[in-house]
C-alpha cells in the first residue's frame, strides 16, 4: 500500500556548518552593573508585592458592582418603558373601539 522512497542524506552545506560554529553559548552570569540595578529594582517592586492583592480584590469587585447595578437599571428601564408602552396601547385600543362602536350604531 504505502511506497518507501530511498531517502537521500545530503552532507550540510559548509555555510550551515560554519554558522552554527560561530554562535556564542548561553551565558547565565550576569554583568556586575546590571546586578545593581536589578536589586534595586526588585526592592522596590517587593514594596508594592504587599497591595497587589488587595488592590485586584477592590479593583475586581467595584467592576463586578458596576457591572449589577447597570444591569439592574437597564433591566428596570426596559420594564418601564414596556408598561409605558402597554399602556398606550390600551387607550389605543378603547378608543379604537369607541370610534367603532359609535359608526355601527
Amino acid at each position: 500500500m504505502l511506497r518507501r522512497f530511498p531517502v537521500s542524506h545530503r552532507p550540510p552545506s559548509r555555510f550551515l556548518s560554519t554558522a552554527f560554529l560561530s554562535r556564542r553559548p548561553f551565558t547565565t552570569t550576569r554583568s556586575n552593573g546590571n546586578a545593581n540595578e536589578s536589586s534595586a529594582f526588585k526592592d522596590g517592586a517587593s514594596r508594592y508585592k504587599l497591595f497587589v492583592s488587595p488592590f485586584a480584590k477592590v479593583f475586581l469587585g467595584a467592576i463586578f458592582t458596576y457591572q449589577v447595578i447597570y444591569w439592574t437599571w437597564l433591566k428596570l428601564e426596559m420594564d418601564e418603558s414596556k408598561y409605558i408602552k402597554n399602556q398606550e396601547v390600551t387607550a389605543l385600543e378603547k378608543q379604537a373601539r369607541e370610534l367603532t362602536g359609535s359608526t355601527q350604531k
